[in-house]
């Protein structure tokens, strides 16, 4: 039986050596370090919030639900990558898929953070994203966004 697996883009505490990596670690078989499409701005709470180019190729999931898109993975625009992060390959199961959503705050009844499939060289990657660009959360150009500033464990 082969090994399932799927990837997943992430930009703050789920980061390797951040402070909310063992909420998926176990699940961890690959990390690639990357620069992303978008920009990062800082919540109320203290964690980054990524907003993606508005033309960037992207397709909305249900929470829990992670079927890979059955869409073909289109071309993307030019885009400088401008956010920090890391692709984690991770080992698919039922137990991660829910405690993702669950712990970023995508839920039926919460939208904290929407996942969303993002066209990323000729794949579909998935990430958590904010529902919305709010002007008023200021950007940040990574994080934690000033050495020191980790929020607590949430």
């Amino acid at each position: 039986m082969a090994l399932m697996s799927l990837s997943l883009f992430v930009y703050g505490s789920l980061r390797p050596d951040h402070n909310n990596y063992d909420q998926l670690s176990e699940w961890v078989l690959d990390s690639r370090s990357l620069s992303w499409p978008g920009h990062l701005r800082l919540r109320p709470e203290g964690y980054p919030a990524l907003t993606l180019p508005s033309d960037w190729p992207v397709l909305q999931a249900l929470p829990y639900d992670w079927s890979a898109p059955a869409e073909p993975v289109p071309a993307t625009p030019a885009w400088p990558g401008a956010v920090a992060g890391e692709i984690l390959t991770l080992r698919d199961c039922p137990e991660m898929r829910r405690h993702l959503d669950d712990f970023e705050g995508f839920t039926p009844t919460l939208r904290d953070y929407l996942r969303v499939a993002v066209a990323w060289q000729g794949e579909w990657v998935w990430t958590y994203v904010a529902p919305e660009d709010r002007a008023e959360w200021p950007l940040i150009e990574r994080w934690p966004h000033q050495s020191g500033e980790i929020p607590p464990w949430r």
